[in-house]
């Protein structure tokens, strides 16, 4: 087993701005950019969520620094400073529409829910009104501005792991297989289960791959990598990938922000080798002292405990 801390507490002042259209389409531009994390899925799970919708029904707009200004992507920060953006936007929207369909429900705003694409009367679900026609005859698109609060001054936010790593080690030959892995995380509201797992499994797997194959040979002469190339720089494949089993708390920060979520970008990787050399120890009873543990390391950490008295 190991455990892993880290920030991801996202970057107070990331914007976003939400469009709502006559035709009831509606959209979300926001400057940050999706390096492969699913950023645009919570972008428009956020957004949906919010109003009633389902995420195919925003247009996600991000990439572009003309957009409201967001941070790099980076440190686990994309998810706790946009999502906020977007939930604050679209919470001012929801409340423009709740607003409108009080006309025509003839009800306060404050007894009206968003849902199934509806604007529906809390007490009487059969009074009912669908967004598209709330908005249709709007003169024009209307623009609601979502900012991500600042953090509260009293609190330190993190993120918290536990990898636990099943292993076996083949004492003749030095090779080790790693069998499963479960990785247990909490980073606040999980707001995609799809893309949060995949995150996890990505960590993991390059924490595996890390740990036994990747080995950086150095020229000691000239200080240049002499295993520059995939044919020569080991790294883990499909035949090497154990079961893997991800596991979150799902419990909502909710000091932290309106989405109480927070960053799984780092966190997967951080603690999965350690994990694995610790199991490595576990089945052989000495330390492997560095990664990549390679047959040969495994050998030699195996002579070693043999040569003590």
């Amino acid at each position: 087993m190991a455990s892993q801390i880290w920030p991801g507490a996202g970057v107070p002042g990331t914007l976003a701005d939400l469009r709502i259209y006559s035709d009831g389409s509606v959209e979300v531009e926001c400057g940050t950019q999706d390096i492969g994390t699913g950023t645009r899925t919570h972008i428009a799970v956020v957004a949906a969520d919010t109003l009633g919708l389902e995420p195919q029904d925003i247009s996600v707009k991000i990439g572009n620094s003309d957009y409201p200004w967001a941070p790099i992507s980076g440190g686990s920060l994309t998810t706790p400073s946009v999502g906020p953006a977007v939930r604050d936007a679209a919470l001012k929207a929801a409340e423009y529409l709740k607003g409108l369909a009080s006309k025509k429900l003839n009800t306060p705003p404050a007894d009206i829910l968003l849902e199934n694409k509806k604007l529906v009367l809390k007490t009487d679900p059969s009074k009912a009104i669908e967004i598209r026609e709330v908005v249709r005859g709007l003169p024009r698109p209307m623009v609601f501005h979502g900012e991500r609060s600042e953090h509260p001054s009293t609190f330190a936010f993190q993120t918290f792991g536990a990898h636990f790593a099943e292993v076996e080690v083949d004492t003749e030959t030095g090779k080790i297989k790693v069998k499963k892995v479960v990785a247990a995380h909490d980073v606040g509201r999980v707001i995609n289960r799809q893309t949060a797992e995949s995150q996890v499994l990505g960590g993991i797997i390059q924490g595996l791959s890390a740990g036994l194959f990747e080995e950086k040979l150095m020229d000691p002469e000239t200080g240049t990598m002499v295993n520059p190339n995939l044919h020569d720089y080991k790294i883990a494949t499909a035949l090497d990938i154990p079961e893997i089993i991800p596991i979150f708390a799902d419990v909502v920060d909710d000091r932290l922000n309106n989405l109480g979520t927070k960053g799984l970008g780092e966190p997967p990787r951080i603690p999965s080798s350690a994990a694995i050399a610790n199991a490595v120890y576990n089945a052989i009873g000495v330390h492997v002292r560095e990664i990549p543990m390679t047959p040969a390391k495994v050998l030699a950490a195996l002579k070693r405990k043999e040569a003590k008295p």
